[in-house]
């Protein structure tokens, strides 16, 4: 879309109801250039998911950006889950949900990787055969999908303790997400957050 003009005049325009606090912005990137404007103007860095030496290392690139811009940083993660009662049958599920992929969707997702500029694609990209980043960490998805491609696998526990992980490098926000969505929104709901906000609860009383 193309849109020059230099003044926009609305006669008797309303919005109802207005906005009681201004929204917040939620910024994704990790080029230097998406940290910079992150820093100075976001009021959240939303990072995809990575193995934990890495969200490391690109927090400490925001918290730079951040404190060049005198602002306070804040950091959130987002992430898919694959959560079920064992390890194996967790596997299992994430196994499923590439085991009817249609190869011309895959051929597709593959090309759009292909000499991408964002910083972020390209970390989806890294995997061995078995799609395994870390003991639980799966990048699968991104045979499939074009943006986040990576989630968590394990059992409630493991999945928790693996979030915990992250919140103690500084994560102050997750987004999560799995599938079918209903079904594993419901089952992280009962069966992980509760072990999540109780293990941040003790930790933060220490």
């Amino acid at each position: 879309v193309r849109f020059e003009v230099a003044v926009v005049r609305l006669a008797g325009a309303l919005v109802s109801p207005g906005p009681e606090r201004p929204p917040r912005w939620y910024l994704g990137g990790a080029s230097e250039r998406a940290l910079a404007l992150a820093g100075s103007q976001g009021d959240q860095l939303l990072m995809w998911i990575q193995p934990l030496e890495e969200i490391a290392a690109l927090i400490a690139r925001a918290r730079a950006q951040f404190a060049a811009a005198e602002r306070p940083p804040e950091f959130g993660l987002r992430t898919h889950l694959v959560v079920r009662d064992t390890e194996d049958a967790a596997w299992a599920a994430a196994d499923e949900l590439l085991s009817r992929a249609d190869p011309e969707v895959v051929a597709q997702r593959q090309a759009a990787f292909a000499g991408t500029a964002m910083v972020g694609q390209r970390a989806q990209l890294r995997a061995s055969e078995q799609h395994r980043l870390g003991p639980h960490l799966w990048n699968g998805i991104s045979t499939v999908r074009v943006n986040l491609g990576t989630a968590i696998v394990g059992t409630p526990a493991q999945v928790a303790n693996e979030l915990l992980a992250y919140w103690r490098l500084g994560i102050d926000e997750f987004i999560l997400s799995g599938y079918p969505h209903v079904e594993e929104c419901e089952r992280v709901a009962a069966d992980v957050l509760p072990l999540l906000q109780a293990q941040i609860r003790a930790e933060a009383a220490r």
